[in-house]
């Protein structure tokens, strides 16, 4: 009798082979697409707080404005400075200070960071004006706290302010390793 050898068919070691090494293709590019997607989430992340640090400065760069042109209108500019006096003490303590953009006059709710809560920002996508605000009505607590810092500027013949906003959060991406983005600006008087 002679028996025929089927040669068809694959050994288990091919089919190991062959498994590992579709493994091996597939391993590499799903890292990447993961990694690809914690960074995305990081950008965002970050991108907020540059966007909510800003909006910290420009509600003094805005106060300084709304001062200088009222002083123009009542043809007085030594009152273009005045706005200075109204600014909450805290803004100029270590504590610094926070602005609440969910009011009419976000300039009127400058609050005091001696806790790190008090300056938490939450988050309410229903609300038009300010998605972020310091209200905890309506919205749940973000990862944000923002906190400003004034300062008088010391150089010689300077007669202006510094402005220090720093937003700090807990990053998804580095699991709860605190991240924060600080911006600086200045504002001058310019008519006195």
């Amino acid at each position: 009798m002679n028996f025929l050898k089927n040669k068809n068919g694959y050994s288990l070691v091919e089919a190991l082979v062959a498994i590992a090494v579709l493994l091996l293709a597939l391993v590499g590019p799903i890292t990447i697409a993961s990694k690809g997607i914690q960074s995305s989430y990081y950008a965002k992340e970050q991108a907020t707080a540059v966007f909510l640090a800003q909006e910290g400065i420009e509600a003094f760069i805005s106060m300084r404005n709304d001062a200088a042109i009222a002083a123009v209108a009542d043809g007085d500019l030594s009152k273009s400075w005045d706005w200075v006096s109204s600014v909450d003490a805290s803004c100029f303590s270590s504590n610094g200070c926070n602005v609440d953009f969910s009011s009419n006059n976000p300039l009127s709710t400058i609050q005091s960071c001696v806790n790190e809560e008090d300056c938490r920002l939450h988050y309410d996508p229903s609300d038009i004006r300010a998605k972020y605000s310091l209200s905890s009505a309506g919205g749940s607590p973000s990862p944000y706290i923002r906190k400003i810092f004034l300062t008088y500027d010391s150089a010689p013949g300077n007669n202006g302010i510094v402005i220090k906003s720093t937003v700090s959060w807990n990053a998804r991406l580095f699991k709860g390793d605190s991240q924060n983005v600080t911006l600086y600006s200045s504002v001058f008087n310019l008519y006195e």
